[in-house]
């Protein structure tokens, strides 16, 4: 049992190295972070919380996927954003005075994440102010790139919304070829359309010869001003400072409670 408990540590202690965000922890630091973790393992479907639950942890997700996601009154979920292996959740809510969950997650595979306890991250941050003074700016970096999303959701016209979204993806890859983030389903309900609507439009742009696609998730942008200016969009201004990322939409277009790992 106790060879277990090591071996589970030790997995945690790599993918602490690797975190964008808690690596900037020095290891002598990260103590009390690997005292209290322990791990959750889900079967697919299964959830890891529920909105509105007491938030006394959050998790590093070990392997497989999880859905952030809200339920909504006619009974359909409103997908906020896939996470997968080495994401921090829900680490922004722990500092809250009384936290509590602001979305469900729920395992889309079979899955397993470090529980991480609220005490032990606020225990490092005052230990370690250099440490909170970066989360503080990745954090303020999020609400940042959240006002860009309202911007984007707001925009009346849903092709709009999507030449905005790939040119976003097109600035963050800084290349022509495109990896989306998740499926086309995903993406729709993320850019509050349908994917039948989202498969017309790409559809359109590439009938146009705007765009190609290669499999469900990669796509290429072979003309970026005409597709800006097939829906009335100005071209994307490719100049220097024009990457800078409290500009840009994020890693997802919802990280409302995760820190951007940039």
């Amino acid at each position: 049992m106790e060879a277990e408990v090591q071996i589970i540590m030790a997995v945690l202690a790599q993918l602490l190295n690797q975190s964008p965000i808690l690596s900037r922890l020095p290891e002598a630091a990260r103590q009390p972070l690997l005292e209290n973790a322990s791990l959750v393992q889900l079967e697919a479907k299964e959830h890891l919380f529920h909105m509105g639950d007491e938030a006394q942890y959050f998790f590093l997700i070990n392997s497989g996927t999880l859905d952030l996601y809200r339920p909504s009154y006619s009974g359909d979920h409103k997908l906020f954003r896939t996470l997968s292996s080495g994401d921090l959740l829900v680490e922004t809510v722990m500092f809250l005075k009384s936290p509590e969950y602001p979305l469900s997650a729920r395992a889309t595979t079979k899955a397993s994440c470090y529980r991480l306890s609220r005490d032990s991250l606020l225990q490092v941050c005052q230990a370690v102010p250099v440490f909170s003074l970066e989360l503080m700016s990745s954090m303020a970096l999020s609400i940042s790139q959240s006002l860009n999303r309202i911007d984007l959701l707001t925009t009346g016209n849903a092709a709009q919304r999507l030449v905005l979204y790939l040119m976003d993806l097109y600035m963050q890859q800084r290349r022509a070829w495109l990896t989306l983030p998740g499926s086309k389903h995903v993406v729709a309900r993320q850019l509050n359309i349908t994917p039948e609507t989202l498969s017309r439009q790409l559809a359109g742009f590439k009938r146009a010869g705007l765009i190609g696609t290669q499999g469900s998730k990669q796509l290429v942008i072979l003309d970026a001003d005409s597709l800006c200016a097939r829906v009335d969009l100005p071209p994307p201004q490719l100049v220097p400072g024009y990457f800078s990322p409290s500009r840009q939409l994020g890693k997802s277009l919802f990280d409302c409670c995760n820190v951007h790992q940039s």
